[in-house]
């Protein structure tokens, strides 16, 4: 407790202070700096999107304009109407495309474009002349004052005052164009009427006054040369013809003719309009500036403080560093000590203990350098020997029990294989039927007893002593297997093609038919038969054992198989289904492939795969076996 308690304090005390404050203090900079960014890139979608707006709006002023004039009788203005609609239809498209991105204030704008859902069919009757002149304004700049005011909303929560005063400016600005526009095309509408009707008058008058209302906010927020543009914009020939006009007008408002012509109060007005709108652009201009270089400084800003809090946590992973590696290589001499322990030493040991020969102790573990490695460097090599001598223990006490269970199974094997020879003695000098049959009994169970020996034989790594001379037919060695199980009424050979084994492998196949076939009666109801088959192929030869128990499912079957594959020993097992080990042993012995697998309709089927090497050559000349129940 005393080791882990002062390696702990050391790491902490020189790395959880300093290193938690600086990657804090780094975190919350950089946060706020990326906020910051994030804000900027946000304020430079909503400017362009107002750029975009006030491009669709001018293009809405001019064809507002030119239809007034042309219901008010202009027909000259028809031919320009034509061009201007398809400006607009292009500005139109413009602003959704900005609209796609989804830039802030995006949804008010979208919402003030619905107001033009009914511009085609204005259009049209606009063009028959069934539209009205007041209606047609009345359409124009509701839309017009929508999206201007959609445009312009929420405009003071940048955060930067020379934004602020730069959206400030566009935003007179296009309150200046829009009333000069509006008085453009109502004026428009009038001349080309001839006079002042109904309420034409006073609405001339109020959008005046609006104008000049605009026009003084504007060099409250506007830079000075935003200022000189406008002043020069409006001391142009054209503002000052537009303006003698517009008094012509306001002194003949009684008279039944006005002596202004329509198409030239339209040039006049238009390039008044214009000018207005180039200097709004111009603002505008500015306020794209001012939001990309805001923009611009908080990514300086949020570098900085990024290449800051990594310079810091740089600075924490030296310290760790140069703190823990007086720790670190120790410990990894103690890692490559563990590693030299379990991948030489102990296998060594362990190969020694086989071979009969004594175990070394494992060496000295390398200095720690520190109080509290010295004391771990002890505790591994207590560790190592106590493995070295458990590990040794254990391959003595496998040696010994493989040889006491040799021992004991080839003695058994002896005594079986001298009673099966007195028992055929017997049999040849006994005529009795009754006694026969008894014998005929005595010899299978002494058969069984046999397998039983042999499978301990196998168990513990021994060969069998039984071999052939000659190449066997596998139906006879299929019958030997018969012989050797206790219901073997019940096997039925379904199908066994004509195959020669290998002598010296017949008493092993045989081995491991009658155990599967023992299985496979034993997990089967004794009304049913175990059907057995046997087809040759390219490659060898497949055996398959059928029952037609309840079978077994998925988990069950896997354990099996890994019993089949020799991935488990029977020694843990505590005794249970020795027969799949022994199987396991002999396919493995055999090169033969066993597998278990739900059976078509119920029950297992054990197909046993046998390689080519054990079929004797001729094997396909052999005769097929008769198909029957073997006896």
């Amino acid at each position: 407790m005393r080791t882990l308690s002062s390696i702990r304090h050391r790491l902490a005390l020189l790395l959880a202070l300093p290193t938690g404050a600086l990657v804090l203090l780094g975190a919350v900079g950089t946060a706020a700096q990326a906020g910051r960014f994030a804000d900027a890139g946000r304020t430079g979608d909503r400017v362009a999107l107002v750029v975009a707006t006030q491009e669709f709006v001018h293009q809405l002023q001019r064809e507002r304009g030119l239809t007034a004039g042309l219901l008010g009788g202009e027909e000259s203005f028809r031919a320009r109407l034509g061009p201007q609609r398809e400006a607009a239809d292009t500005a139109r498209r413009a602003l959704d495309r900005q609209l796609a991105a989804d830039p802030p204030g995006a949804e008010r704008v979208r919402t003030a474009l619905g107001g033009l859902s009914t511009l085609a069919g204005l259009r049209g009757r606009a063009d028959t002349g069934a539209a009205d002149r007041a209606e047609a304004l009345r359409f124009y700049t509701g839309a017009v004052t929508a999206l201007n005011a959609a445009a312009f909303a929420d405009r003071d929560t940048t955060g930067d005052r020379r934004l602020a005063d730069a959206l400030a400016t566009v935003e007179a600005l296009g309150r200046a164009t829009e009333a000069a526009a509006l008085e453009r095309g109502t004026l428009s509408g009038v001349l080309a009427a001839g006079s002042f009707r109904g309420g034409d008058y006073p609405a001339f008058v109020r959008i005046t006054a609006d104008r000049g209302a605009a026009l003084a906010d504007v060099p409250r927020t506007a830079l000075p040369e935003r200022t000189a543009a406008l002043d020069a914009a409006l001391r142009s020939p054209a503002a000052v013809a537009a303006a003698g006009m517009e008094q012509q007008a306001l002194d003949g408002w009684a008279a039944t003719r006005l002596p202004v012509r329509a198409d030239a109060w339209w040039q006049a007005a238009t390039e008044l309009v214009d000018g207005l709108y180039a200097v709004q652009s111009q603002a505008a201009a500015d306020s794209s500036a001012r939001a990309a270089a805001l923009r611009s400084e908080a990514l300086r800003a949020l570098l900085v403080d990024a290449g800051l809090a990594l310079a810091a946590a740089a600075g924490a992973v030296l310290l760790g560093l140069l703190a823990t590696r007086s720790i670190t290589r120790p410990v990894a001499a103690l890692a490559a000590e563990a590693e030299e322990l379990a991948g030489r030493v102990l296998p060594e040991a362990v190969e020694r203990a086989r071979a009969g020969g004594g175990a070394a102790s494992p060496g000295r573990a390398a200095a720690a350098g520190t109080v509290e490695l010295e004391v771990l460097g002890a505790a591994l090599d207590r560790v190592a020997a106590t493995a070295v001598r458990l590990a040794v223990e254990q391959s003595v006490l496998r040696r010994n029990t493989a040889q006491s269970l040799a021992g004991l199974g080839r003695r058994n094997q002896s005594l079986v294989m001298r009673q099966l020879g007195l028992l055929s003695a017997l049999e040849r000098s006994e005529h009795d039927p009754a006694a026969l049959a008894n014998l005929f009994e005595l010899d299978h169970l002494a058969t069984r007893m046999r397998r039983n020996a042999e499978s301990l034989l196998v168990l513990v790594g021994e060969a069998s002593p039984r071999h052939w001379p000659q190449p066997v037919a596998l139906g006879d060695v299929v019958r030997s297997a018969l012989g050797e199980v206790e219901d073997y009424r019940r096997v039925v050979l379904r199908r066994v093609d004509g195959v020669l084994v290998d002598g010296g492998a017949v008493a092993e196949v045989a081995h491991l038919l009658a155990e599967l076939i023992e299985n496979a009666l034993t997990a089967s109801p004794p009304d049913t038969d175990v059907e057995v088959f046997a087809r040759p192929g390219v490659d060898g030869c497949l055996v398959a054992v059928t029952d037609h128990g309840p079978g077994l499912d998925e988990s069950a079957l896997d354990r099996a198989n890994a019993r089949l594959a020799g991935r488990e020993s029977f020694l843990v097992d505590g005794g249970g289904q020795l027969g799949l080990y022994v199987v396991g042993r002999l396919a493995e012995r055999l090169g033969a492939v066993v597998r278990l697998s739900p059976a078509p309709v119920h029950g297992v089927t054990a197909t046993v795969a046998l390689p080519a090497a054990l079929l004797a050559d001729g094997a396909r000349q052999v005769p097929a076996a008769a198909v029957g129940v073997a006896g």
